[in-house]
């Protein structure tokens, strides 16, 4: 029996053994364990852009098989992807990590340093440490200046315009006069002079240092207690300072001294046997070392410097001690006195305020500190000395040293202008004089009568 072959066209087989070829293809491609490839997506690659978009369509897979595998190679890549970034991630969360906690130590130490600052800031809370620090280095300081202006400078010549600030010029007292005169009592007759005053140059045996003193007495026995004062208080001060060699340690001195001089004048005063009971004595010193004035006083004598720097002024060296200054008035109410002054029949005041005790009219004293009063040093009278430290200028031309005789009725001013004119002709003595006599036509104008009357001038140069 013969069997009956088919008869197919060239074109269909050519085509059918191309079809399985491709699909062979196909299925070894997808059988390779490495894929080179993704044949599904178009390269960068400008040059084999199109051909390869061409090609792509031509082997897109003809089953749905052929789409598993090749998800399954899509998913292996995507995984490999997705790890890879779970890595970078890892990695990147590591560094975070240890830049957090960098961060977190620092945070914790600055809290701490914070924490120490402020427990230390509430046990000082001055910050008390800290001030005594600066203050020791601005001590230091201050001694290391005192010492370079004591070393002596020496110039080869006078000052000069290309050297302005040089200057060999020494500041001192080169002239010094006194002169006292006694008051007149109610009937014409002259008193009993209380007041005295005390020169001493080339004081504790240096060559430019000056001692001037004025005491002015009052009571019974104020002239004796002013000629004590004469006598004694200088000895104690010469003591007291001759020691100090060096501005600084004079500065840090001085005051304390000055302060002892006059309490040691008070106790030897108590027992030198004179009756101080209600009688006494103000007292102003002025010590001059070189270039430099410092003025020690108690009551109302005074001590002022003429100045001349395009007109004439004042410099006060030295406060009045009167019982109804504020501070002085409240020290004696504290101590159980009272300060008023006399009353008329109406009981109008008449005359300064004066200190009493609380329950009797007495002492009756006109100033709130003295030497001696001892009723009155009861209630709040003292001896300690007001100092006022002074150095001098170019401008400073005298020093007026002198007891209330002269400023009782003469203002500070009139007393410069009067003795200007005597310090241009360099006549310290005639100073002297002329104010003596004008403060005595004064008081014969103004009272009934005239206190004792003393003064001192020293020029400057």
């Amino acid at each position: 029996m013969k069997q009956k072959v088919s008869q197919i066209s060239p074109d269909k087989l050519y085509a059918s053994l191309l079809k399985r070829k491709n699909e062979q293809e196909q299925q070894a491609r997808l059988k390779s364990p490495i894929v080179t490839a993704n044949k599904y997506l178009v390269s960068s690659n400008r040059n084999s852009g199109g051909s390869q978009k061409i090609e792509a369509k031509k082997s897109r897979p003809a089953s749905g098989k052929d789409l598993k595998d090749v998800s399954k190679v899509l998913l292996k890549k995507t995984n490999a992807r997705q790890n890879s970034k779970l890595v970078e991630t890892k990695e990147n969360s590591q560094n975070l990590s240890t830049s957090a906690l960098s961060l977190l130590l620092k945070i914790k130490q600055d809290k701490y340093e914070n924490k120490q600052s402020q427990i230390q800031q509430a046990k000082d809370p001055y910050n008390q440490e800290t001030i005594q620090k600066k203050y020791q280095k601005l001590m230091e300081m201050t001694k290391q200046q005192q010492q370079l202006i004591l070393k002596p400078k020496l110039f080869k010549g006078p000052r000069s315009i290309s050297n302005p600030d040089i200057s060999t010029m020494q500041l001192q007292i080169v002239k010094a006069n006194g002169q006292s005169a006694a008051g007149m009592l109610y009937n014409g007759q002259t008193k009993t002079n209380q007041d005295i005053f005390k020169l001493i140059p080339k004081f504790c045996h240096r060559e430019n240092d000056w001692y001037i003193q004025v005491s002015d007495g009052h009571g019974t026995n104020g002239h004796q207690v002013a000629q004590f004062l004469q006598e004694v208080l200088p000895q104690f001060v010469q003591q007291g300072v001759v020691h100090m060699t060096s501005c600084y340690e004079r500065d840090k001195q001085i005051n304390q001294v000055l302060k002892n001089c006059f309490l040691q004048t008070s106790d030897e005063l108590m027992d030198s046997g004179i009756d101080i009971t209600y009688s006494g004595a103000t007292t102003v010193i002025v010590l001059s070392f070189d270039n430099v004035l410092y003025c020690a006083n108690i009551g109302d004598s005074r001590a002022i410097i003429g100045r001349y720097d395009n007109k004439l002024s004042v410099i006060e060296l030295s406060k009045d001690h009167k019982p109804d200054c504020f501070l002085e008035q409240a020290r004696i109410l504290q101590r159980g006195g009272r300060v008023q002054a006399y009353s008329d029949e109406d009981g109008n005041p008449i005359g300064p305020a004066r200190v009493w005790k609380l329950d009797e009219d007495v002492p009756g004293l006109a100033m709130s500190r003295s030497f001696g009063d001892y009723v009155a040093s009861q209630v709040g009278v003292i001896c300690e000395p007001e100092i006022i430290k002074h150095s001098l200028l170019p401008c400073d031309k005298f020093i007026v040293v002198a007891s209330d005789g002269i400023w009782e009725f003469l203002s500070n001013e009139q007393v410069v202008e009067i003795i200007y004119e005597y310090y241009k002709k360099d006549d310290s003595q005639g100073a002297c004089q002329k104010l003596i006599q004008l403060a005595r036509e004064a008081w014969q104008r103004e009272d009934e009568v005239i206190d004792d009357i003393t003064i001192v001038v020293a020029f400057i140069k």
